[in-house]
Parts: structure tokens; C-alpha cells; sequence
């Protein structure tokens, strides 16, 4: 360890990390600023907007000795939300040792941020919790919450010595709840819950804050920690973690024994203790990460339904006040996940439930009918949608290593979607910023380039659509850049999607952009155009590049699918693209926002095999005249459908333009 428990002792504090004044179009969602004194105890209510940093002090620590804490949002103050974080966990040498295979999460960095997706989303209208006031434990300490021990683990390998692990996650739960105690005095709700390691002793805490909150309405949520069946043996918790030093002393768990307890009595204590509380569990069938983990005790079944459904059998056998969800698939978790606002199991959707047991209304047990794959609520999507959506979603399909076009300019998007980065001489601008499981591909992609994504000081999304503007509320969150689109497009990116499986993080309104606008970073300028048609506010835009000593100007079309209806909207993108049209003296290249209208890959091909004097491939004035002029005719042959009653239903042909 990094300092003895001796070093670890300071005076009990909360230092508060307070922002600074937020402006009205970027208010924070984590603070930052000195270390406070000691303050009053003045209700969460009193914090500033946004989270909070708390550091914990006093006897808290993460496993490798380092400083612990935790987080904080004010909200209704009458409804509490208290999160218990995962990262998995250990018991052995092997993988509680940070130089070997560790497989838990061991420290809170300072930078450390919650999420942004799932219930900590509070931009999303749909999400259950908006108005809460939420209390966040972070884990560290590879001991799913339960530890009491300083444990000093021999060596396992030659040459090793000697190392002691801090399995202190009640000492640090215990401070998280010392400060809720102080700060929130009498909430009317608290809903209780935690993901993955945080979903195991989230019954465990149930009680505990039942018992100092006996006149509050009170409901739980284990989210994707079922199927450890029989897991949690007498030796882990008595000699690796300590749980059985205090565990007695726990509200409702004073007749737990260490030979008999596993996880399931988590359950089964608590509901019995506190009969007018619903205990509940979330959990995906084929849960992969829970598969990996229960192999690590030689249980290797290929299905993890059989194990989820006896546990919930047990802990019904013995209290009739528990209930489970059980959706189809193999992903880990789901309440901080995007889909938690898309997926369903038996016609029933997820957001739907947990909004139900929050309220406290009844619940019953769901189940998934085809349990191998996720479903999504809503109606079932046609075959060729499915189709379509199933290649979006492959990765084998859509992975494009990131690559530079010119000096200044880098795609980094996937096969299917364009995404552009380019590097000024005061940070970095996306173009694009995809959307889903690939926003973290986009992510990576910048990386590999060499460049850190938080160098990205502004995202401009060519329009609201969620596979161009999907990953806005990431970029914001995470990486703090500011996001560009024209009022009709931010409106669709807060909108509710047409389909679940659209859903995206929603992002705060940052810049709203106007025909005529201009971007200016370092030593780039990018000119914005308003170009309605595919969307009502599409932005297309104009910026140079630069190829050694050349400079190019570049136009990048934020619309060109003709997949909506009306004669009205067409004859409005027929307008933007004769406005295009009249502008297009001086562009000589085209970076479109799905690389296939401009032939981004083949022309990719050639600039990789280009030798000193060659032209380069994607400067191609005639080419960008020609592909105007192709936009405009079928949007001409569109408009004659339209009114003769001819035309095809737009989602058809949308299936049909991306599939050919």
C-alpha cells in the first residue's frame, strides 16, 4: 500500500469541491474549485447545481490506500436516490493485486465524473429519478461494499512480498451515509440501488437507511448482480473482507452466520426485516460479465438463467415482498446504460417498471420470452429495418481505423456514419459525433490519432438526427466541449426518437446555431449555412484545409438523404441545394457526413498509395459540382412523385438508399 492506516487518519471533514458561477447556456455538472472548510450542515438543496465532489476523510480509503470520495446532486429534497457503484471485485493474490490480474476497480481519481446516461441523465424527461436528489458511493475497494479489513495477502508468485489490501467499502459507505444523515433530514422517498458489485449489498443498506428514515416511503433495485448463485463463502466475508466483524449489528441481519450466508441472505434479511418494502432485482439472462466472473469460481454454465432463477426462488421461498426483472441478452447492467430507455422484456419496457416501483406502484415479476437476445420496446421493427439496424450494429461491419486527409483534418467516424476531426492551433473540433456503442469507438479513434479527446473544444452536428448527434451529450459531459446545431435540430435531439432503439443521451442546449454563423478556434474558421430539407435545420459548412504548402476549401453538406416526406420540404431542399449550387465557386473538396456520397474510403485508397507530385484524391472541384448537381435532380424527380401521388414511404427509402 501507498501509506500505512496510521497515515490515512485525518480529522473528519467534508470538503465540498463548489463551482464557480455557471453561465446559463453551460451550467455545470460537476463543481470544481478549492477545498472548503468545514460547512454548516445546510441541506443538500443548498448545493450548487449540478455534482458535487466530497472528500470523504476520516477512516475512508480505497484499496491502495488512496483518498476516497464521493458525489453528490441536490435535487427535491423529499426524494433521495441513493447509488451504489460498481467494478467488480476480489478475494485471492491474483486479482487484488494492482501488478497482477486485478479485477476491481481500486481508486476514485480526483478527475473522477459520474455519467451522464441511464437515470444520470437529468436531461431526459423520461427518466424516473430527473427531479431527485441523488447521493453517489463510488467503489474502490474490491469487496462489493461489505469490507471491514485491512487484509494482507501472502505472496502467490517468486520474488513477490507481502501486500495489504483496503477492504474498507463499509468504512466508506458508513461516511456516505453520516453525510446523507446530516444533509438530507427527511425525505418522504428514497429509492435505493446499485449496479453490478453496487447491486449486491444494495438490500444490505436498504435497511439501514430504513431504519434511520422510519416515516420514508422506500423501494430498491438491484441492477446486474443475480446470478452469483451461492456465491460470497463463509471465508471471504469472515477472512478476506471482515463483513461478519459488524454484520450483527445491521438492522434485521443480527442471526447471519458466516457458514450459511451467501448472497441471496442479503435479500432474504433485509425483505423480511422490512416487509412494506418492495426488494427487487434487474438482470439480463446471458449476462456476460457475470458469466466471466462465476468461472472465476469454476462455475462455467453456458446459460445464466437457471442460476438467476433459483436465487429469486430462494429469496420469494422466504418473503413475499421481492420481485425481478429478467430481460433477454447478454449485456451487464442497465440503469446507467442508453438502454435503459430502449430495452423491454415480455412487451414490457425497463424505464416503464423502475418508473412504477419508484412510484410504488405494483410490480410484478417480467421475464424475457426469447432470452438470448435483447428486445426493445415499441413495436418490432420490420424485417429490413431490422436488418438495416443489425449492420449498424456490427462491428465487423463498421469499424474504420481513423485515418488523416489532410494536415489538418482526420476521419475518425465509422462505415456508415462520417465523423471529422480537425486540429487547430487552440484544440480540436468534431465534426459529427455518431451515436450509441460507437461514441467510445470515436472516442478511441481520436487516441489513436494522438490526440486527447479533451482537447475537443466544439462539436457541430451537420443535424439532430441520432446517428450524427448521438454522442453530443458524451463529448459535453465528459470532455466539457460545446455543442453546435440550429434551433429545429436541437429540438430533435431532445425530442423523444421515432424509434427506442434511436435513443441517445440528451444534451444541454449549448450554441444555437444561424445561417451565417462562424466557428472560430486558433487559426480555423468554419462558416455555417443553413440548408433545410433533410431536416429543417440542416447545417452544412465551409472551412479550408491544408495539404503541405496548398490550402483547399472544403464544404461539408449536413443533409443530403432524401428520406422525409412533403412537397413542402422537398421544394425547401431543392432551394438549399440551388443556394449550394451558387456557392460552389472555390470548393474543391467534399467531406460529406456519410462518407459514401462523397467517396471518402475509395479516395482514402488512393491518397495512401500517393507518391510526391501526385494530385490529391479528394481535391476534386468537378467532382463536388457533379454531386450538387446529382443532389438536385433527385430531389427534382422527388418532388414530381410527390405531387402525382407516386412517391415511396421515406423509411423504405431510406433502407433503400443505405443499402445500396
Amino acid at each position: 500500500m501507498s501509506m500505512n492506516r496510521a497515515q490515512r487518519l485525518v480529522t473528519f471533514i467534508v470538503p465540498m469541491l463548489l463551482a464557480g458561477c455557471a453561465t446559463s447556456d453551460q451550467p455545470p455538472e460537476v463543481t470544481t474549485a478549492e477545498t472548503a472548510a468545514t460547512p454548516s450542515l445546510q441541506g443538500i438543496a443548498r448545493l450548487p447545481t449540478g455534482w458535487t465532489t466530497i472528500e470523504a476523510g476520516g477512516e475512508t480509503t480505497c484499496s491502495d490506500g488512496s483518498a476516497y470520495r464521493f458525489f453528490v446532486r441536490p435535487g427535491n429534497a423529499d426524494k433521495l436516490l441513493f447509488y451504489l457503484q460498481g467494478g467488480g471485485g476480489c478475494a485471492d493474490r491474483k486479482r487484488c493485486d494492482p501488478d497482477m490480474q486485478p479485477t476491481y476497480k481500486q481508486s476514485v481519481p480526483s478527475t473522477e465524473k459520474p455519467g451522464a446516461t441511464g437515470i444520470f441523465n437529468f436531461n431526459n424527461a423520461n427518466n424516473p429519478f430527473i427531479d431527485y436528489s441523488v447521493v453517489m458511493a463510488p467503489y474502490c475497494t474490491g469487496d462489493v461494499h461489505i469490507g471491514a479489513l485491512d487484509k494482507e495477502y501472502a505472496p502467490v508468485e517468486e520474488g513477490q512480498s507481502p501486500i495489504t489490501i483496503a477492504h474498507q467499502g463499509r468504512t466508506n459507505v458508513q461516511a456516505v451515509l453520516d453525510w446523507t444523515y446530516d444533509h438530507v433530514r427527511d425525505p418522504a422517498r428514497i429509492f435505493v440501488t446499485g449496479s453490478s458489485a453496487g447491486s449486491i449489498p444494495s438490500p444490505l443498506y436498504t435497511s439501514i437507511l430504513a431504519a434511520h428514515y422510519p416515516d420514508a416511503r422506500m423501494a430498491q433495485l438491484g441492477d446486474g448482480a443475480g446470478g452469483y448463485r451461492g456465491m460470497a463463502e463463509s471465508r471471504q466475508n469472515r477472512d478476506v473482507w471482515g463483513t461478519f466483524s459488524y454484520l450483527h449489528a445491521e438492522p434485521g441481519f443480527a442471526a447471519e452466520t458466516a457458514e450459511a450466508f451467501n448472497y441471496e441472505r442479503l435479500y432474504i434479511a433485509a425483505a423480511q426485516a422490512n416487509p412494506d418494502i418492495i426488494f427487487s432485482e434487474y438482470d439480463a439472462a446471458e449476462d456476460a460479465v457475470q458469466k466471466r466472473f462465476l468461472s472465476y469460481t469454476g462455475i462455467t454454465d453456458k446459460s445464466l438463467l437457471p442460476s438467476l432463477e433459483a436465487n429469486h426462488s430462494d429469496i420469494r421461498a422466504a418473503a413475499g415482498n421481492f420481485r425481478a426483472f429478467i430481460a433477454g441478452g447478454p449485456s451487464h447492467t442497465i440503469l446507467l446504460r442508453p438502454e435503459f430507455y430502449m430495452y423491454a422484456s415480455d412487451g414490457i419496457a425497463i424505464r416503464d417498471w423502475v418508473s412504477d416501483l419508484a412510484e410504488f406502484k405494483p410490480v410484478t415479476d417480467v421475464k424475457c420470452q426469447d432470452c438470448t437476445t435483447a428486445a426493445f420496446a415499441g413495436p418490432p421493427l420490420s424485417t429490413a429495418m431490422q436488418t438495416l439496424w443489425n449492420n449498424w450494429e456490427d462491428p465487423a461491419q463498421q469499424r474504420v481505423e481513423p485515418f488523416q486527409i489532410f494536415d489538418n483534418i482526420y476521419f475518425v467516424g465509422i462505415d456508415w456514419v462520417a465523423a471529422y476531426l480537425i486540429e487547430t492551433t487552440d484544440g480540436l473540433i468534431l465534426i459529427d459525433s455518431l451515436y450509441g456503442k460507437w461514441v467510445s469507438l470515436l472516442i478511441n479513434n481520436i487516441r489513436k490519432l494522438g490526440f486527447d479527446p479533451n482537447d475537443v473544444k466544439y462539436v457541430i452536428n451537420t443535424h439532430g438526427h441520432f446517428d450524427h448527434a448521438g454522442g453530443s451529450a458524451i463529448f459535453q459531459h465528459y470532455f466539457d466541449a460545446r455543442i453546435v446545431m440550429t434551433e429545429e435540430d436541437w429540438l430533435i435531439a431532445e425530442a423523444k426518437p421515432d424509434l427506442p432503439q434511436w435513443y441517445n443521451p440528451v444534451p444541454r442546449r449549448d450554441i444555437v446555431a444561424n445561417d451565417g454563423d462562424a466557428i472560430v478556434l486558433g487559426d480555423t474558421r468554419i462558416d455555417l449555412f443553413k440548408t433545410p430539407g433533410h431536416t429543417e435545420g440542416v447545417l452544412s459548412m465551409r472551412y479550408t484545409v491544408r495539404d503541405g504548402e496548398s490550402a483547399y476549401t472544403a464544404m461539408t453538406l449536413g443533409g443530403i438523404g432524401l428520406n422525409f416526406s412533403g412537397v413542402e420540404r422537398t421544394e425547401t431542399y431543392i432551394k438549399s441545394y440551388e443556394r449550394l449550387q451558387k456557392m460552389q465557386a472555390g470548393v474543391s473538396v467534399s467531406l460529406t457526413n456519410h462518407a459514401a456520397m462523397a467517396d471518402v474510403f475509395n479516395r482514402a485508397k488512393a491518397l495512401a498509395t500517393r507518391k510526391p507530385g501526385e494530385p490529391h484524391p479528394f481535391v476534386d472541384p468537378d467532382g463536388y459540382k457533379a454531386s450538387l448537381a446529382t443532389h438536385l435532380a433527385n430531389a427534382k424527380i422527388k418532388l414530381r412523385a410527390e405531387k402525382d401521388g407516386t412517391v415511396k414511404d421515406p423509411l423504405e427509402e431510406l433502407i433503400n438508399v443505405i443499402s445500396n
